[in-house]
């Protein structure tokens, strides 16, 4: 019996992305126990291909553990990441259901779990249960508005502003405390920050540097350590004036 959605899984799924970084995410774990009722468990490895440009899918994913990045290659050979995707973060669900090519590549950034859940099977479980349309429509229509948040920061503030702020989102999301300081339990590169700010690796380069020389960041065992987030958004602040 597929599972019918309960008023918590439908409030659950109103809040389910942030906007102000390009991370999607959402809050507990209610979304995966219900797909997993519907779809069937895939572990992907780091650098595994979930869905390439241009291609049609026939099947979406919802991310169970792990990170999954939306990027797009370049003609000099870099990469421009759009989106971190993770837990309970829907991939490629508006494609399926219209039939429409994907524009980026899609990409485990980590070992990987997700739940992946084919047409058939999305069909059967909205004949069950016609409510689980506006869990999806919840999901593409919050994709779109951080699409368009994304766009407006990219124009109008600099790239030592995007590293501020993507350093902030990933202390809030991923951070722990570490003899007073916040580490990010991520391992992301340098690379990976230039890509996602939309920059080359030199200006991401000079921009770290920037923080570190101000005793606002540092690296500890590859991985990143904000030593005050108070201090790190008082920076980015003053990036505006």
């Amino acid at each position: 019996m597929i599972p019918r959605l309960s008023s918590n899984d439908l409030q659950f799924w109103e809040t389910m992305y942030s906007s102000g970084v390009p991370v999607a995410s959402s809050r507990g774990g209610l979304g995966i126990v219900y797909w997993e009722r519907i779809g069937s468990a895939v572990t992907f490895e780091k650098n595994q291909i979930l869905f390439r440009y241009d291609e049609i899918p026939d099947r979406f994913y919802v991310v169970k553990s792990g990170l999954v990045v939306a990027y797009e290659e370049q003609a000099n050979g870099n990469e421009l990441i759009y989106y971190i995707l993770d837990k309970n973060t829907m991939i490629g669900e508006a494609n399926m259901m219209l039939d429409r090519p994907a524009t980026v590549n899609f990409k485990a950034l980590e070992k990987t779990e997700l739940i992946c859940v084919t047409k058939t099977q999305l069909t059967e479980a909205m004949k069950n249960d016609p409510q689980l349309l506006n869990v999806l429509l919840f999901s593409v229509s919050n994709k779109f508005l951080e699409a368009m948040e994304e766009l407006r920061k990219e124009r109008n503030h600099s790239a030592a502003w995007r590293l501020c702020d993507t350093l902030l989102c990933f202390s809030e999301r991923y951070g722990v405390p570490y003899d007073g300081k916040v580490l990010i339990q991520k391992n992301i590169s340098l690379q990976s920050l230039a890509a996602m700010m939309g920059v080359n690796r030199a200006t991401a380069v000079r921009a770290m540097r920037r923080l570190r020389d101000m005793g606002l960041v540092e690296n500890i065992n590859g991985f990143y350590c904000v030593r005050s987030i108070d201090s790190l958004r008082r920076h980015q602040e003053l990036l505006d004036e």
